[in-house]
């Protein structure tokens, strides 16, 4: 579990330090998050932006579906009862569909949507994902 957990945290920072790359014409990430086009984050856009971070990285052939062996990290003892719990058709694949809801399932990128959502509307402003950032700046590095 704790393999899960760093990946977790990594793809969370990969996340919030890719929100403050500068505007080259391409969506930024935290436009790409913004799935409803409502300039904030929800709860779910933080979970699956930060699910998809980690099943893109483990797809290593790119045919959108996970199987056991691109799940499961090596010395994670838990990897397969949680490929098991993601799995929700049994059909021995994960789907990015499936890991998202899975995601929000167990609340993936809980912690940072908490500690960044400043003003607890529920929702994260480009703001508060910008002074997040700047309060890790110094850690990430």
């Amino acid at each position: 579990m704790k393999t899960i957990h760093f990946l977790i945290i990594l793809a969370t920072v990969g996340f919030v330090a890719a929100c403050e790359t500068t505007h080259t014409g391409k969506a930024n990430r935290f436009d790409q998050a913004d799935t409803n086009h409502d300039g904030r984050l929800s709860r779910d856009e933080v979970s699956d932006m930060i699910v998809t971070e980690i099943f893109n990285g483990r797809d290593v052939n790119r045919n959108g579906k996970l199987t056991k062996a691109e799940w499961v990290v090596p010395g994670d003892r838990q990897g397969n009862q949680i490929f098991r719990n993601a799995d929700a058709n049994h059909d021995g694949v994960v789907t990015l569909e499936e890991a998202k809801a899975y995601g929000r399932k167990i609340g993936v990128g809980k912690a940072f949507f908490n500690e960044a959502d400043k003003n607890h509307d529920g929702y994260l402003s480009r703001e508060e994902v910008r002074a997040y950032y700047a309060s890790k700046e110094g850690s990430v590095r």
